[in-house]
């Protein structure tokens, strides 16, 4: 099928098309925040996305309903909470009957496909947002998905590390499609700002402030963070602050107690879960995440958009975002000696620091905004809401991607 013909079969959808996005709790995360962005966007648009979720009372629910987004789901309960859920949403996608359904991160694929299944929907697509080093402790997960990948019409990758993951795991390649996360650049932030938060958070005028935002887990590589402020603190030509944004998932007492025995507590400021992570990005000079595994990072294209100078390690989607010494700095994964010798470059070079903001946030304008993100789920949605619609990757071939070589995945000949 040729580009005329797709666009015809994209354009030819009803405009009213129905789609159910189906995902977990709405907790402060990056596909909840992804989704807090595009499902509003694709409303305006004129889709009509419900979006279903197998736990409610999440903290983003209100602002994602606040922009007239329907939400549907069933209340957390103690006894067998996932079978439950499960049966509700075949009942829901029973009455609702939507044209496409799109799931979001692993349980709810594999929870959601059973529950189409028993609804007897087929035509139904996922998203994959981090690499698979989860199923290194549910190994069972991998062979769920792999049998599920045959009755799914598509699967989307965030990244060309997960992209290249699914392709490992898929037969029919032309299944397969990026769509990279997007944000709005905000307007940047004033010299009055910056002040004014840090005399909030009580933080000297000349203070270095470097800010990961990251849950507390062990793969956000905050450990290795620490050791490497541990290296350099005495190297560094100011006082410090660390800005440590973020859920604790269960690692935050180990971390207090790792910063206290490097004797660098003193720096780190714990700051939990943040609604206002923009405005501590603007009071920051340098944003730093050391993760050891990553799908795609809002907060990334967050902190270069805010034009913060960005450290981060070369995983996954990270170099994607990042093209090295141009709008940020890469370092290896779980090397504090690399990742302290980045941030004391930074600290040094003020310059330096600049011209990283400056081309991060451009990166960020041409390749990442959302309306190009929304573009391209939009396609897809009334792509595949035809009555004889395409494969995923031809849909989005002729859209282009963010950056030109996550089209990289090959087609068979027909």
């Amino acid at each position: 099928m040729n580009h005329d013909a797709i666009a015809e079969a994209c354009d030819s959808s009803d405009a009213s098309l129905r789609v159910a996005v189906v995902t977990s709790r709405l907790d402060i995360g990056g596909t909840e925040r992804h989704l807090a962005r595009i499902l509003p966007a694709l409303k305006q648009r004129g889709l009509h996305v419900a979006l279903y979720v197998m736990e409610r009372g999440g903290p983003l629910e209100a602002e994602i309903a606040a922009q007239g987004v329907r939400i549907e789901g069933p209340r957390r309960v103690r006894f067998l909470h996932w079978a439950r859920a499960t049966l509700a949403l075949a009942l829901w996608l029973r009455r609702e009957r939507p044209a496409l359904i799109h799931f979001f991160l692993p349980r709810p694929y594999i929870f959601g496909s059973l529950a189409a299944e028993l609804a007897g929907h087929r035509r139904r697509i996922m998203s994959r947002r981090s690499l698979t080093d989860y199923r290194k402790r549910y190994p069972l997960l991998g062979l769920l998905e792999r049998l599920l990948h045959r009755r799914t019409l598509g699967m989307l990758g965030n990244s060309q590390a997960v992209l290249d993951q699914l392709a490992a795991e898929v037969g029919d390649r032309r299944k397969l499609a990026i769509i990279h996360n997007g944000i709005d650049p905000p307007p940047p932030a004033s010299a009055g700002d910056r002040q004014g938060t840090r005399r909030a958070l009580q933080i000297p005028d000349k203070a270095l402030v470097i800010a990961v935002v990251a849950n507390l887990v062990a793969y956000k590589g905050h450990r290795d963070l620490f050791a490497a402020l541990a290296l350099i603190k005495d190297e560094l030509p100011m006082p410090l602050r660390l800005l440590v944004i973020g859920r604790d998932d269960g690692i935050g007492v180990e971390l207090k107690q790792q910063a206290a025995a490097l004797q660098i507590a003193g720096c780190i400021m714990w700051l939990g879960e943040r609604s206002d992570a923009e405005r501590l990005l603007a009071a920051s000079d340098i944003f730093v995440l050391p993760s050891h595994q990553e799908g795609f990072s809002n907060a990334l294209l967050e902190a270069m958009a805010a034009e913060l100078p960005v450290i981060a390690t070369a995983v996954g989607g990270n170099t994607d975002a990042i093209v090295d010494q141009q709008t940020g700095l890469l370092v290896p994964a779980t090397s504090p000696s690399s990742l302290a010798a980045a941030i004391l470059r930074l600290a040094k070079d003020a310059h330096l620091r600049r011209r990283l903001a400056e081309a991060g946030r451009r990166r960020v304008e041409q390749q990442f905004t959302l309306t190009a993100c929304v573009d391209r789920y939009e396609r897809l949605y009334r792509g595949l809401g035809g009555t004889n619609p395409p494969p995923v990757s031809r849909i989005l071939a002729d859209t282009g991607a963010a950056i030109s070589h996550v089209e990289s995945v090959p087609e068979p000949v027909d």
